[in-house]
């Protein structure tokens, strides 16, 4: 009888183990909010960073996404693929040399090709832009093994928090009006 007891709780077990291992690792809050509660589609519709409402909500990836407005929410709602930002939030410049890092919301994004890139700060993104199709080739080809790493423990993550001089804390707070 033991034995049909560890059985059993090895079964439990590996049914439970797909649900952890296909989540995904995104750049959220602690709450679990993506990208510190900033407004995804907004970089594309408005061209600037802007703090979502909590009552402008959807999940996506089984994590919470904050948008402005009632209309961005449905528009991302209706195609996410088109307004997630790439690598599921974390630099690009990182991802690009096998890393991972948390980004400046405000300062470090830029749209190119139709995809949101973020990145560590504004310097890093002007790193980015100024060799982009080199680094999103390699982004590209590092993120799986990158997101693996990330879902297993076995990379870690560079945190702003470690670099105060930097003065980029999370959440990052929009800088004036957060109208859209």
């Amino acid at each position: 009888m033991p034995h049909l007891a560890v059985i059993l709780c090895c079964f439990f077990v590996l049914l439970s183990a797909p649900k952890v291992w296909a989540q995904e690792i995104l750049n959220v809050t602690e709450e679990g909010v993506a990208i510190d509660g900033f407004d995804s589609v907004a970089y594309f519709k408005q061209g600037r960073p802007i703090k979502g409402r909590p009552e402008y909500s959807h999940t996506y990836k089984d994590h919470l996404w904050h948008f402005a407005t009632a209309a961005n929410r449905d528009a991302f709602a209706d195609d996410p693929q088109a307004y997630a930002p790439q690598y599921n939030g974390f630099c690009a410049v990182a991802v690009s040399e096998g890393a991972a890092a948390e980004v400046d919301f405000i300062n470090g994004w830029t749209i190119q090709n139709g995809r949101l890139f973020f990145n560590w700060s504004a310097a890093v993104r002007d790193r980015f832009l100024q060799d982009r199709d080199q680094r999103i080739r390699e982004a590209d080809r590092w993120w799986p093994e990158v997101h693996s790493d990330m879902k297993h423990g076995l990379r870690q993550i560079a945190r702003h928090r470690d670099f105060p001089n930097l003065g980029i804390s999370h959440p990052q707070q929009a800088p004036n009006d957060d109208s859209p």
